[in-house]
């Protein structure tokens, strides 16, 4: 903050540094003394400007010293980039891990390279989103302003939205966009991978004091959620039992193994689309209990896939 100081025309005082890092006056008073004391930084403050500034703008903080351990966590954790490869954050986050990394230079003796040579981290499919797209979102969502943009949903339909954006939210290799669409006043959830226009706008709108994005996710199975709570009943084969265990698939579930070495599962959710195909996923390997309505679904998708698969089929030959 004080380096950018002069750059952005706003040189920061006590209170800028209280509400951006959320601290006391006091503790910004012991950390500029002790930037000043320990760490001999040229922080002086400006009357005319009523802020502080650095009046040597070479100067940088020394080098941080890590143990064996957290170099080896952070060596993991570039890594773990490649499961933001395609992301908008990709080139940032890339960015601040480097120069973490040219920090540490002089006092390590350890190759970050060679620390973790012997873990990989296979990135998960990932959808294509727009940097503009995601800046624009990204900015609109900060300032609460109004957004507008032509979208394309998954069954292809397009159209155009104004929504009053709440949210981001990544989720399986993608960013949607939560937010309150103002033609139907409903809150839903749009792919940016999908968004075939975005527009700004200076409009801006207040966000309602009682919305919760955890709370209205909790409710949701994955990003889908709707308007009935579903108290769902599935059973699980042996063969997939230990699989399904060990995973947390929704905030709700209980679990309950059985004596044939299957697994019962019960869960409570609006989101329905996404539930019925994730349980479509895991056919034939697990049946539906309860509630019934959402059992014949499942069957109907069944008979659909089925009808299809065989039309598509040439005659067996006898």
């Amino acid at each position: 903050m004080l380096r950018e100081g002069p750059q952005t025309g706003k040189w920061p005082n006590s209170g800028d540094f209280m509400r951006e890092l959320e601290v006391s006056r006091r503790t910004v008073a012991r950390d500029l003394d002790f930037l000043l004391d320990e760490e001999n930084a040229p922080i002086a403050y400006d009357n005319a400007r009523h802020g502080y500034h650095l009046t040597d703008d070479t100067y940088t903080l020394p080098p941080m010293r890590l143990s064996r351990r957290e170099v080896f966590s952070f060596a993991i954790a570039r890594k773990l980039l490649a499961s933001f490869q395609g992301t908008p954050l990709e080139m940032d986050m890339r960015s601040v891990l480097d120069k973490i990394a040219d920090s540490l230079e002089g006092h390590i003796s350890l190759g970050l390279g060679g620390l973790a040579d012997c873990f990989s981290v296979l990135a998960d499919d990932h959808a294509r989103v727009d940097p503009v797209v995601w800046q624009t979102a990204k900015q609109h969502v900060e300032e609460a302003r109004v957004i507008e943009m032509d979208y394309e949903k998954f069954n292809g339909d397009r159209g155009r939205y104004c929504l009053e954006p709440y949210h981001l939210l990544a989720y399986h290799g993608n960013w949607y966009l939560l937010a309150r669409n103002i033609r139907n006043d409903r809150v839903g959830t749009f792919a940016l991978s999908r968004v075939k226009g975005i527009h700004a706008s200076q409009r801006v709108f207040q966000r309602p004091a009682r919305f919760d994005a955890r709370a209205w996710l909790q409710d949701a199975f994955g990003i889908t959620r709707g308007d009935k709570v579903l108290k769902v009943r599935l059973r699980f084969k042996r063969s997939i039992a230990t699989y399904i265990k060990e995973r947390e698939w929704h905030p709700s579930q209980q679990l309950h193994e059985l004596e044939d070495g299957g697994l019962e599962m019960r869960i409570e959710t609006t989101g329905r689309k996404e539930l019925i195909r994730w349980i479509l996923s895991w056919t034939p390997d697990v049946k539906v209990l309860a509630p019934h309505d959402l059992r014949t679904r499942i069957e109907e998708k069944l008979r659909q896939g089925l009808e299809i698969a065989v039309s598509s089929c040439p005659p067996i030959l006898a």
